[in-house]
């Protein structure tokens, strides 16, 4: 026979965050995954890209990221574990300033990409905090009058911050093809 080469197999997979509970350990390995997928699309951007609005009141990759924080501290700390933000953490947050669906969208502090990546961080770190002690993805957390099971929360956030992270990459490719809308 000819010369065969053996290939080694390549596997990539998300293992469940270790000591919790499996479904949410594997939801929540999911959300650092994506955050992790999106950031590194994003590469390094400078305080003048990060603010950035392609139109008056419209998307930033600053306002962005801010706001994926503060949905995730929204859902998982205040309706799932009942620990809301400080009205402090909430500000620099711009979550009252933000309409996403009236595309209404504050302009971002101009800082450096690190600032935006610590207010991240410190909600992420307090969604683990408070999530993995959950022991039951069916729990059921109720806001208004609907109640969420913690899994629907969890898969929620995540695809949330997909939907927006992926918006924040089309930013930057935006910007580096000199695109504006008029």
């Amino acid at each position: 026979m000819g010369d065969t080469k053996l290939t080694e197999k390549k596997l990539i997979d998300i293992a469940p965050v270790p000591g919790v509970e499996s479904h949410v350990g594997l939801l929540l390995a999911s959300l650092e995954r994506g955050t992790k997928e999106w950031m590194g699309e994003l590469g390094k951007v400078g305080p003048e890209r990060i603010v950035w609005q392609p139109f008056e009141g419209g998307h930033s990759i600053g306002a962005l990221i801010l706001h994926n924080a503060d949905v995730e501290a929204f859902w998982l700390h205040d309706v799932a574990a009942h620990q809301p933000l400080s009205a402090e953490e909430a500000a620099a947050l711009m979550g009252e300033q933000t309409n996403q669906y009236g595309v209404s969208w504050p302009t971002p502090p101009k800082k450096p990409l690190s600032w935006y990546v610590e207010r991240m961080q410190s909600v992420r770190s307090r969604t683990l905090d408070l999530i993995v002690p959950m022991t039951d993805p069916a729990a059921e957390h109720m806001h208004g009058d609907t109640f969420f099971t913690l899994r629907w929360l969890l898969h929620h956030v995540i695809t949330h911050e997909a939907y927006h992270g992926g918006q924040a990459v089309l930013l930057k490719l935006m910007q580096a093809k000199g695109s504006r809308a008029e």
